[in-house]
Parts: C-alpha cells; sequence; structure tokens
C-alpha cells in the first residue's frame, strides 16, 4: 500500500499526499485526518 501522508501548508491548510501525488488540498486539519481514516478503512 502507498504512503499516505499529511502536511501543513504555509497557507495554514493541510494537504493529504498519496505516495508523492497530492490526493487533497486546502483542507483543515481535521478534514485530512477523516480523510486519512477513510482511505485506511477501504
Amino acid at each position: 500500500m502507498a504512503r499516505i501522508a499529511k502536511k501543513a501548508t504555509q497557507d495554514g491548510t493541510f494537504t493529504v499526499y498519496v505516495g508523492e501525488i497530492p490526493l487533497a488540498w486546502g483542507l483543515t486539519s481535521t478534514a485530512a485526518d477523516i480523510l486519512i481514516e477513510r482511505l485506511f478503512s477501504r
């Protein structure tokens, strides 16, 4: 399985990456955590 990571951006939002590919950006920390939980539950 590819590595899933949440990284902070300079504007205070978060980007979720799958491997080196950005999956979603402009997220709040909570929204990023929810997305990661949903990706792991599949």
